[in-house]
């Protein structure tokens, strides 16, 4: 008897490649033994409707697009009592998430991971009453990702993001907010905060892979103060550069919950996508949440 699979796709995520290499994914998953049902990404009927409506009909669920349709396809699942192991075929601009798990690019490669590998779980974040998959953020260059035109992110890829960055150089830029985890609570005026699950964010890698993993139940939160001057903006970037997170301008913490509070309403985003206006965000980690197919190493 055949398995079910609910194979969903983004057509224009990264250089929407996908859509001509439909046949051969198809092909690829049917010669393994599933019956696969293809749901392409659309407005008004996209991952988490489809899961919604019909997630509990399959077996195994394959994701193929950016972070962005992978956190959709993650709310999905995370909405459902008992949410099906899941494939990720990254075709998006970054694809951070991907990198930081060891996932194929090539979606010859990630079929075959796919179709040969075993469940590997890992943390997912709860913040408020959504899911992220592998960062929440706020503050400066968080819209860059999708406010960024999609034809620019296909042509230029990670410099995409970077000449965005560049045109929206905030000066004298700063995002109050009080911190409280670990029964601590301090005030602060940051640049940028990212709440983070991964060895990337970005496409810049933030840590050193062997001190982040994705199934510990803890996620690395970085804190970069607003600068007041000139010489504060060049003593951060050079902490970024030596990834120096002693405090004075740039903290590192890890913990499984922490909590921000605004004097007025700020946007996060959560894997890349806008993800509302807040003062309050409640952010846990849920551990192993869900389980995701790759070859182990």
């Amino acid at each position: 008897m055949h398995k079910k699979m609910l194979l969903i796709y983004n057509p224009v995520a990264g250089k929407a490649t996908v859509p001509g290499k439909l046949s051969f994914i198809i092909e690829s998953f049917s010669s393994a033994g599933f019956e696969v049902t293809v749901h392409p990404i659309q407005p008004g009927s996209g991952a988490e409707e489809v899961l919604a409506a019909r997630g509990g009909a399959y077996d195994l669920v394959v994701c193929c697009g950016g972070d962005g349709t992978l956190n959709h396809t993650v709310n999905g699942l995370m909405q459902m009592e008992r949410p099906p192991v899941f494939g990720y075929l990254p075709s998006g601009s970054t694809n951070d998430f991907a990198r930081s798990l060891g996932l194929p690019q090539k979606i010859e490669d990630g079929c075959a991971a796919i179709v040969e590998g075993s469940p590997f779980f890992y943390d997912i974040g709860a913040f408020n009453d959504r899911y992220f998959n592998y960062v929440a953020a706020f503050g400066a260059f968080t819209d860059v990702s999708y406010l960024t035109a999609q034809n620019d992110k296909n042509a230029l890829g990670h410099l995409a993001y970077l000449i965005e960055g560049v045109k929206r150089l905030p000066i004298g830029q700063h995002f109050p907010a009080k911190v409280e985890c670990g029964g601590e609570s301090w005030v602060g005026d940051y640049l940028y905060v990212a709440v983070s699950n991964s060895t990337s964010v970005g496409g810049i890698q933030l840590g050193r892979p062997e001190e982040v993993r994705l199934d510990d139940g803890k996620f690395e939160v970085l804190l970069i103060k607003a600068p007041a001057n000139v010489a504060e903006t060049s003593a951060i970037a050079g902490k970024l550069l030596t990834r120096e997170f002693d405090g004075d301008f740039v903290r590192l913490i890890r913990t499984d919950s922490i909590r921000f509070t605004f004097t007025e309403n700020t946007a996060w985003t959560l894997d890349g996508e806008f993800g509302g206006e807040v003062r309050e965000a409640d952010i846990r980690v849920c551990p192993r949440a869900l389980g995701i197919l790759k070859k182990q190493v």
